[in-house]
């Protein structure tokens, strides 16, 4: 599937002072690992009004652009750095930018930005402010430190009794599930846990369908990540070490990834071409994958 020439830009209010848009993805590209159709959202907070992970859409979709005219934005978000995202009414021009631009609001986050978007897209040219988990942002918004460990904060909206995550939680078959990373186990689901605590009613995503409920997110944290375990990643990566501890706290060693339908044994010996030490690495998680699966009885 080609670039969409033109998107179709769909407005769902939450509830008042909370709603989102839906389009494609300028970038998207079949093979990604995510949807091409993502999510905006736009919340009023007190005197505030941010945009979180915009993704601005064409001049002539007055369904966004005239609910943004009639309470302009004072602030925007982007959640992790994937979500600096281009608009579709100028390419060369980020969306966080032009909203700085047209409405003299600020811009928070991202603060690791890939280089290789800038030199698709272009340098950044407001001023971006770094969004510090923990530190609340104006009209009492509450960022989270990345649960899988990378560069995303989750933002938790207490007015509104809503989570919104970039990549750390997505959709797919109808469920919610956590976005896999290599600390699953000893990072992601207690920081998930954690988050049980608060009152919230909604969670927000931007992959997938978006909206879902509490019960929905306790069910996510009751399921295997997506698309593959941490087991997987560190067979992968041939990382030794990892995949002895996870294999002696009872991981398991016939798990399928979702996309691939493969073991983690699978996932070692189609890992990366590495140097002459990890590939050495790689040999000794194969054989003891092996080795261990054949003590329990799997065929492999």
């Amino acid at each position: 599937m080609g670039r969409t020439a033109h998107p179709d830009v769909e407005v769902i209010d939450l509830e008042p002072g909370l709603w989102i848009w839906r389009q494609q993805h300028p970038s998207w590209k079949e093979g990604h690992d995510w949807p091409e159709v993502v999510t905006s959202v736009c919340v009023d907070v007190g005197d505030q009004r941010w945009v979180l992970d915009p993704l601005l859409p064409p001049d002539d979709a007055s369904a966004v652009w005239d609910r943004l005219s009639d309470r302009p934005p004072t602030a925007v978000a982007v959640l992790i750095p994937d979500h600096l995202r281009e608009s579709w009414g100028d390419r060369s021009r980020w969306s966080s930018d032009l909203l700085a631009d047209r409405y003299g609001c600020r811009v928070f986050g991202p603060n690791d930005v890939d280089p290789d978007m800038i030199a698709a897209i272009g340098p950044l040219t407001a001023d971006v402010e770094t969004i510090v988990p923990g530190t609340e942002l104006p009209g009492g918004l509450v960022p989270f430190r990345d649960v899988r460990g990378w560069a995303e904060t989750p933002l938790w909206i207490p007015e509104h009794h809503t989570l919104v995550f970039g990549d750390g939680m997505t959709e797919r078959d109808g469920s919610l599930r956590v976005w896999m990373s290599p600390t699953h186990e000893e990072r992601a689901l207690p920081d998930l846990q954690a988050m049980l605590a608060l009152p919230f009613q909604r969670v927000i995503i931007s992959h997938g369908r978006p909206v879902h409920d509490r019960r929905a997110f306790e069910d996510a944290l009751e399921r295997p990540p997506w698309p593959a375990s941490s087991l997987h990643i560190a067979a992968w990566r041939g990382d030794f070490d990892r995949v002895r501890t996870l294999v002696q706290r009872g991981a398991d060693l016939a798990a399928l990834s979702d996309t691939s339908g493969e073991t983690p044994l699978q996932w070692a010996m189609n890992g990366p071409a590495a140097d002459d030490a990890t590939e050495q690495s790689r040999q000794h998680v194969i054989n003891y994958l092996r080795s261990a699966m054949a003590e329990q009885g799997y065929d492999h």
